[in-house]
């Protein structure tokens, strides 16, 4: 779990969440967000700016489409807690987790985002993150 002295510093960060586009079509019909790892992790995932290359290339990358959300963690008080990454592995920085409903109305922004061309190689993701 974060540090107290760290919290004020996270609360006022953006966060984003990524989702497939047959995952969005769900959230809009349904009024809310919730993917299949969400239920079974017991938290939403989400993302700061600087992770969201590394969530990218590591978690979406047979995907072309996607949907990029945002959300102000302001919104959400102390039901964002940022934590280790879950599940364990090379991404050793604390993320954004949501204990709570995540309502399509609380979307601040929300774009359609392409595969590119260009991609960083997984170790520049790496110490992008653990630099921050």
């Amino acid at each position: 779990m974060a540090c107290s002295f760290d919290r004020d510093k996270n609360m006022n960060k953006q966060v984003y969440k990524i989702l497939t586009i047959s995952e969005w079509t769900d959230a809009e019909a349904l009024g809310e967000i919730e993917t299949a790892l969400d239920r079974k992790d017991g938290f939403i995932h989400l993302s700061t700016a600087q992770q969201l290359a590394g969530t990218l290339a590591f978690y979406f990358d047979d995907f072309d489409s996607l949907i990029l959300l945002q959300i102000n963690t302001q919104d959400f008080n102390d039901e964002i807690i940022f934590e280790k990454a879950v599940p364990a592995g090379e991404r050793t920085g604390e993320f954004p987790h949501l204990y709570s409903t995540l309502k399509v109305e609380k979307i601040i922004n929300k774009w359609e985002i392409k595969r590119d061309a260009f991609s960083l190689p997984d170790e520049i993701i790496l110490e992008a993150e653990n630099n921050l």
